[in-house]
């Protein structure tokens, strides 16, 4: 079975311009992975938005880790809005990168660390020890939205 092709935005459509907008800027998310057990399992995330990807960071032992290691198959979803009416799940493919925290903490610390620093801050974090905590990374690309 080949990979599916990559969703692309579309920046002039408004649905696609505001989820856009809600992916660089909400702070919280829910992963969804398929259980061993063959039950969803739902949790909610911390990530990045890279332009046509997303950046999750985890422990290396939990359990959407173990789900992604035995099936990519990934929903990253926002909250629905005030008014339960700003919808935005995408499906993806995870790509998992055990232990390659402090590598990616190069690459995105600055912009990570603009987005939770306060969060972080509460939680006594700073950027390196969040990427050296949380080293696995999953990178979820997009292959479709179910938006409106």
């Amino acid at each position: 079975m080949t990979a599916p092709e990559p969703f692309a935005f579309d920046p002039s459509n408004e649905v696609h311009a505001r989820t856009l907008a809600r992916l660089e800027g909400e702070q919280v998310a829910w992963i969804g992975t398929t259980g061993r057990d063959g039950y969803p399992h739902a949790v909610p995330v911390w990530f990045l938005w890279l332009g046509d990807r997303a950046l999750v960071l985890s422990e290396p032992r939990t359990a959407k880790v173990r789900n992604l290691e035995a099936d990519p198959k990934v929903l990253l979803h926002l909250e629905a809005g005030a008014d339960g009416e700003q919808l935005a799940v995408l499906r993806g493919v995870a790509t998992l990168s055990p232990g390659a925290g402090p590598e990616w903490a190069a690459r995105v610390g600055a912009a990570y660390g603009a987005k939770y620093d306060e969060w972080m801050l509460r939680l006594g974090l700073t950027v390196e020890t969040m990427f050296a905590r949380y080293s696995t990374v999953i990178e979820i690309t997009p292959v479709s939205l179910i938006a409106w």
